[in-house]
């Protein structure tokens, strides 16, 4: 089966941000350990000399207004390569002395970073007509035009001054990923300028566009095919799953296509826009409000950084007359964007909000948004919404700290708290490059500036109620840690678990009369099943590893062949006989010894080591301590073109004493392989019959069928392998029929302080409805908002289901007022003294009042 390179981007919205130490998106969708170095090597382009250095003091400062490139000057670097300047960005520049720093193990520049330069020094070209941007914007793009591939996608780092190429980094693989997205947007933002100035330079241009856009083509899934996730119809054809990296894509296209209109890039456009307006599930008062999502895996997660898609919607509804893609815009930036400005910035949602963590990305997208929606609908509110925005960078965050320094240029790299000594003093390239885009694009429109010296006098978003801080009341309720599910995280890593006759209460201080809306982060509950337990039947003597499986005969064998089993790309699984497997285990006091008989049409796998995720490769995870709480090894079987290699994720190396065989049969292929148990954290069978495994493969455009059919790096997801004597009978496999919603449900009261008065408001919220698997959600615990003297109260959760053998998990209650205000004042020259915005989560109104 040919696995395309995007398999690997099923979560690439994790490498969203700059060149940056990541977790690699592994095929399944989860997360592997950073690998070691490969083993094949990386190849220096011969046609490069040794590199002419122009140090960056020949530069003279460019500075205009508020917009200061100091700081993005020092961090370039002028290497000449081929005869020609190229721009290289570095990465890192940390307090007090702001020297460069470099990303250990990636590399000394970028295209991420560099293509986003590329885009500054071109906008303040066209701002002052100064030459040395002219000049700083081609060195970038020159270093744009040499990561490209000849296929049209692209490398991101270089290791060196010479121009080494690292060719297989988890951040740098060739693939039409991020670095690809914003490199296109480069080239599209350059052709029209250089056509004035040097036709030559943009015909060059031009045609690395050209490619890139065939290999964007090349990337694109089955345009109008839809999975199902949780009962939301989401498309199947996003770049890598990323509805933000989709979105950047079409801002590249969007360039291009307002110089150069013609049929094929409208019509790339088209079909990426049309997937990303159609992912926007929520509403003002149902998570997850209106926002687009960030990936199709997870209907939960939002991040700030990246999130281009109100930016995108409105350019291309804008340039393509689409009011549905505006009006998808608009939605979103109404119902999501507003409310924030009205409490706090956030980083992320997973379902519950994230403050920590707040970068100049996430500002950047959301002022795009806001800028473009102005320019295309001519309400001036988004100007002035943009303009609050923006207003980050000078201090409208919970730091109260001005992030952007227009006398040096720097712009600091975060806020991780509401005090400035939670401030992230370093400043390096995204940071800076992502202040100046945002303050660029604005055109110092006055409608936008007049709200730069915005501050928040006063602000209130509401509390969090953490489940595990509640004190048991009745039963025994039990505690629990988790953390990231594979869609969405439970707050602080921890829960309770309520069953029949349990109970938990916290109170509760109410700081002013108001209504406010409950929202209960829990877990909703798809149909219990039978848990499915696989036998391992103790070898007779050593197993021949030969491919032959001669001895397997009456091994235990399960087949993962049904819809069920698919974690992810239900909609182009191209069915069992082109893409599942059966697998079985042997063991003995030795080894643990491993067999699948794959149904693939086709086997591609050009890689070695820990690249073999771009190919086939068969996945395998193992919980060994026979809890259920660490993935303890990792791997991936591959028949490579140094033949069958065992890689282990979590020791990033091969895995010792590992065999493996691999033989071709007819419809699909054949992996045996023998793992010692010594390898396996010195494992002793003897002592512990049972551990925890699941094991998986990928297919088509991000597609992944798993034993479990959840996700395998969640080790509470995995499922029980017994090892045995002799195979047992074992129960079955299938879905526990019939049942109710509320078969699990949690009862949520509201009480005085008062122990002898009846309750104020009590609600029973059913669990047991997702169509699929358990996931974590955000919902109004009441119907409605509730009007609350302030005073002191009872806030008591209970399990509530109609099956005394089932449990309701509840991680938190986010409290808030209905309507949510901020104020703020403003610099004594300003225009206005005072602005007081407030947004209501029940209805969606907004009330802005100047003084």
């Amino acid at each position: 089966m040919r696995v395309k390179p995007l398999l690997l981007l099923l979560v690439v919205s994790l490498l969203a941000g700059a060149c940056v130490s990541q977790p690699l998106p592994a095929p399944d969708g989860g997360e592997v350990e950073t690998p070691a170095l490969l083993t094949s090597p990386v190849v220096t382009p011969t046609s490069v000399a040794t590199p002419v250095i122009t140090p960056p003091p020949v530069q003279k400062p460019m500075r205009d207004g508020l917009i200061n490139l100091t700081h993005l000057q020092h961090l370039t670097e002028i290497v000449e390569w081929n005869g020609e300047p190229m721009g290289l960005v570095h990465i890192y520049s940390e307090a007090p002395d702001y020297g460069w720093v470099d990303a250990s193990g990636e590399g000394i520049a970028c295209v991420d970073d560099v293509a986003r330069a590329a885009l500054v020094y071109l906008m303040y070209f066209q701002r002052t007509g100064d030459p040395q941007a002219l000049e700083l914007a081609r060195a970038a793009l020159n270093f744009v035009l040499y990561m490209q591939a000849e296929d049209g996608e692209y490398y991101n780092f270089v290791f060196d001054r010479s121009g080494t190429i690292n060719r297989e980094g988890r951040t740098s693989y060739k693939s039409w990923s991020w670095w690809a997205a914003r490199a296109q947007w480069a080239l599209a933002a350059a052709i029209p300028v250089f056509r004035v100035v040097d036709g030559a330079y943009a015909d060059r241009l031009e045609t690395a566009y050209l490619r890139g856009e065939e290999a964007l083509q090349r990337t694109i899934g089955a345009v109008g095919a839809y999975n199902d996730l949780h009962g939301v119809a989401v498309p199947a054809w996003l770049i890598g799953n990323g509805s933000d990296l989709s979105a950047l894509a079409i801002l590249g296209l969007a360039a291009y296509y307002e110089a150069n209109p013609n049929p094929r890039t409208r019509h790339l456009m088209t079909n990426l826009a049309n997937g990303v307006a159609a992912y926007r599930p929520g509403d003002e008062r149902t998570y997850p409000f209106g926002v687009f999502p960030s990936t199709t895996t997870s209907t939960a997660l939002w991040h700030a950084w990246g999130s281009h898609q109100v930016h995108a919607l409105a350019v291309a509804g804008r340039l393509l007359e689409r009011s549905d893609w505006l009006e998808a815009a608009r939605a979103s930036a109404d119902q999501f964007y507003a409310r924030l400005l009205a409490t706090d910035f956030l980083n992320e949602m997973l379902p519950l909000p994230v403050r920590g963590g707040q970068i100049a990305y996430g500002i950047e997208v959301m002022t795009a948004g806001f800028w473009e929606l102005f320019r295309a609908t001519g309400e001036e509110r988004y100007a002035r919404y943009a303009g609050l925005s923006n207003a980050w960078f000078f201090g409208n965050n919970m730091a109260g700290v001005v992030m952007y320094d227009s006398q040096s240029g720097r712009t600091y790299d975060g806020i991780n708290g509401p005090t400035p000594f939670r401030v992230n003093r370093n400043a390096g390239a995204e940071s800076t490059i992502e202040a100046l885009l945002a303050l660029l694009m604005v055109e110092d429109h006055p409608l936008v500036t007049a709200y730069y010296s915005a501050k928040p006098a006063q602000s209130f978003i509401g509390w969090m109620v953490e489940a595990e801080n509640a004190q048991p009341l009745t039963g025994k309720p039990q505690y629990g840690q988790r953390g990231w599910t594979g869609e969405a995280r439970f707050s602080n890593d921890r829960y309770y678990a309520l069953r029949a006759g349990d109970s938990i209460q916290t109170m509760l201080d109410i700081p002013q009369d108001q209504a406010y809306v409950f929202y209960v982060s829990h877990l909703l509950r798809a149909a219990p099943k039978v848990e499915r337990v696989t036998q391992a039947a103790r070898a007779g003597s050593p197993v021949q590893i030969d491919g032959a499986l001669d001895e397997w005969q009456n091994a235990g064998w399960v087949n993962v062949d049904q819809p069920e089993n698919i974690l992810r790309g239900a909609a182009g699984w191209p069915g069992a006989e082109k893409a599942s497997f059966r697998l079985a285990f042997l063991w003995d006091a030795e080894h643990l010894y491993f067999a699948a008989e794959v149904r693939d049409d086709r086997h591609v796998q050009n890689e070695v080591g820990p690249s073999v995720w771009r190919g086939d490769a068969l996945w395998l995870y193992f919980n060994l301590s026979g809890d259920r709480r660490s993935i303890d090894a990792k791997l991936t079987l591959a028949q490579t073109p140094q033949g069958g290699q065992v890689w282990n994720w979590r020791a990033q190396g091969f895995q010792p004493d590992a065999r493996l065989a691999w033989r071709e049969v007819e419809g699909g292929y054949v992996y045996e392989a023998a793992l010692s148990w010594q390898s396996l954290n010195y494992f002793n069978p003897q002592k512990q019959p049972r551990i925890y495994y699941d094991a998986g493969m990928g297919f088509g455009s991000g597609g992944f069928i798993n034993w479990s059919g959840l996700d395998p790096d969640t080790p509470s997801n995995l499922l029980p392998l017994d090892l045995v004597t002799e195979l047992q009978p074992t129960g079955g496999q299938t879905s526990s029929e019939g049942g109710t919603p509320f078969d699990t449900a949690l009862q949520v009261t509201l009480l005085t302080e008062d122990d002898g008065q009846p309750p104020l408001l009590e609600a029973v919220i059913p669990q047991r409805k997702s169509p699929d698997r358990d996931y974590l959600w955000l919902e109004p615990a009441f119907e409605a908002p509730v009007n609350l003297p302030a005073g002191r109260y009872r806030l008591r959760m209970a399990y509530a289901g109609t099956q005394s053998d089932h449990e309701a998990v509840v991680d938190a209650v986010w409290i808030l007022p209905q309507r949510t205000c901020k104020s703020f004042t403003f610099a004594e020259n300003a225009e206005f003294r005072s602005l007081n915005f407030c947004y209501d989560w029940w209805t969606g109104e907004t009330e802005w009042i100047e003084k």
